[in-house]
Order: structure tokens, then sequence, then C-alpha cells
């Protein structure tokens, strides 16, 4: 599912990658009609000297986030574009704009949003849907999804807990 890999350069405390992972998720699961379960968020911080260029200059100190996601229905240029904008609002509202320009100087600003769709996946065993699919195939696997709960696996739980208080997941 969504795999958003957060990679900074500027020291981020526990609460700023929480609120960014949950705020993040949201923005997902609302934007795409999907349950929160299938939002992945990792954070990479990047060493001072990565190794990373832009224009065949050396940045040592970016941030940037890699949004992997599926295409398919409803999902085109502008849906990931405002995506991408989004995710930027989130990073400024969490970490903040950082004073002066927008160099690779500056720590506090997000360099960088890419959106990489065309993504296949497999998780539990279940192979996901493709996009704009997933009404269906979340109908079609909900006792699946409870059998797997009730036997105590806590992600299956909180699947079924998002469908159940967001009916519209599968309409």
């Amino acid at each position: 599912m969504p795999f958003y890999d957060v990679q900074h350069s500027l020291p981020l405390d526990p609460s700023q990658r929480s609120s960014l992972a949950k705020e993040l998720t949201t923005l997902h699961a609302t934007a795409f009609n999907a349950p929160t379960i299938f939002v992945n968020v990792k954070f990479t911080p990047n060493a001072q000297d990565e190794g990373y260029f832009v224009g065949g200059e050396h940045r040592p100190s970016t941030n940037r986030i890699f949004v992997h996601v599926r295409s398919g229905k409803g999902r085109g240029d502008e849906a990931f574009a405002k995506l991408a904008a989004n995710v930027e609002e989130v990073w400024k509202r969490v970490v903040g704009r950082g004073e002066g320009d927008a160099g690779a100087g500056n720590l506090k600003v997000l360099h960088a949003v890419f959106i990489v769709p065309g993504i296949t996946v497999r998780e539990q065993g279940f192979a996901i849907p493709l996009a704009g699919e997933e009404a269906a195939w979340l109908k079609s696997n909900l006792k699946m999804f409870k059998t797997i709960a009730d036997a105590g696996e806590a992600d299956m739980k909180t699947l079924t807990a998002d469908l159940e208080s967001r009916p519209e997941l599968m309409k």
C-alpha cells in the first residue's frame, strides 16, 4: 500500500515524527478513501554528507519525501499534484517553514516531494487490489479480515475497526 519515505537532514524529535506520520496517514486515507492501516510511513535520517546531488551539485542537507502509491482510477497527474502540495503543507505545519530562502542550507525546508505511482503489493497474504477497486475487494475479504482479527492480529483489528467506523470505504 502507500509508502511514505521521509528522508530528512533536520533532526526530527519523536513528537514531530508522530505528528507527521499521523497527518500523512490521515491525508492519504482521506485523499484516496483508504483505510488508515494501509498507509506506511518510514523516517530515514540523512547523514550530513549523504551523496545527494541536484543539477549535478552536491546538496549535503536536504529533506524530501518519496510517496510510493498505486496508480489507477482517479489517480492521475492532478490528484498526485494535489497530494504533493498537501504533503508540503503537512511538513510546514509540523516542522515549520524555515527562515530565509529555500536553499540547500535551510534545514527546515522540505526540498522535494516525489510521487512514485505504479506500485504492486501483497500484504499479510492478500494481493492488494488496483486503485479504485478497493471497495469491492474490502467487501469480498471482510469475513477473512474479521476471522484474522478475532484470532488476535492487531493490524486486522485496526482494519476492521476502520471499516466499521467508515462504511463509505466499502461503497
